[in-house]
């Protein structure tokens, strides 16, 4: 069965990092799988060096007005693709490509899946066309609710947990505390830092850091991630330096380290003596199970699909 897998990113995120679990993981024997993505990146990368056949189409939001005529385009080299592959099936590895998806299915009449991994409102089932595809995988029961909720068929909704390496993170090695001279406790938030990130809860962290630095002198805190966004964008890097801005202002500088990117997660569970998700809307938590499987203390937020 030849399968194209469609991402709306080229970098390692939480998506990204199921999608390549799923794909480096068929039996090649019995699957053929392709990956489109929307741009370079570690995800990329991370694929053509394992051997996984993946091309990069530019990918424009699907609903924005500039987008019209570039997305005509993108649409076109998709259905190509697809075409000289002999594709069986699509699989969308999140709503946000899914019209794209959608289109292509339509056009060579064959099945399209879904993987739904946010927590989105009732009336954008609709508007994503989730209520086109043949099948729709929530990660979690938080997840499902709109698809019920806009009255989804039930037989088209499979919830599926992510998964996660637990020998990759039973064996990682701890490198932050050398890395950044540090001798006391490690206690780090791991997560996105683009624009749209708010509810990660940095914010919340920092705030929560300052307070503890007040009693303790023994506890520094890390923040593990980057901002995703093309770096053309207008707001790249706006959050980061919100965030960065905060812990001068709580004059807490020397104590919080801002690590940016990492592709060595199972290192930097190793490193964190706790991990703290603040997410106020957490459609899953892949690094609350990554860290679990670190075999270290998580504090979280009792929010979204953390219940």
């Amino acid at each position: 069965m030849n399968i194209l897998y469609i991402s709306s990113s080229g970098k390692m995120g939480g998506a990204e990092t199921s999608l390549y679990y799923l794909v480096s993981r068929l039996d090649k024997n019995l699957y053929s799988p392709t990956v489109i993505c929307p741009e370079n990146g570690s995800l990329v990368e991370k694929l053509s060096s394992n051997n996984i056949d993946v091309e990069v189409i530019n990918l424009p939001a699907w609903r924005k007005l500039k987008s019209i005529f570039s997305r005509s385009n993108s649409l076109q080299k998709l259905t190509n693709i697809a075409k000289e592959k002999n594709i069986d099936i699509i699989h969308c590895n999140t709503i946000w490509v899914n019209n794209y998806a959608q289109k292509v299915a339509e056009i060579l009449k064959i099945p399209i899946i879904c993987h739904l991994r946010d927590i989105i409102k009732k009336e954008q089932v609709r508007k994503y066309a989730l209520d086109k595809v043949d099948m729709i995988i929530p990660i979690s029961e938080a997840v499902r609710i709109p698809l019920d909720e806009a009255g989804i068929d039930n037989e088209k909704i499979h919830r599926i947990y992510n998964g996660v390496d637990v020998h990759l993170f039973c064996n990682g090695k701890s490198v932050l505390k050398d890395e950044f001279g540090i001798n006391g406790y490690l206690i780090g938030i791991v997560g996105q830092l683009n624009p749209r990130s708010h509810w990660k809860g940095q914010r919340d962290f920092i705030y929560s850091a300052s307070e503890i630095c007040k009693q303790r002198k023994d506890v520094w805190f890390v923040i593990v991630g980057d901002d995703d966004t093309p770096i053309n964008a207008p707001n790249h890097g706006s959050y980061i330096r919100e965030l960065k801005e905060l812990v001068k202002s709580l004059d807490i500088k020397d104590r919080v380290i801002f690590t940016g990117r990492r592709n060595d997660m199972p290192d930097i569970m190793a490193s964190l003596d706790i991990l703290v998700s603040a997410s106020w809307a957490e459609p899953f938590g892949r690094v609350i199970i990554e860290a679990m499987s670190a075999e270290k203390s998580a504090a979280i937020l009792l929010l979204g699909a953390i219940k």
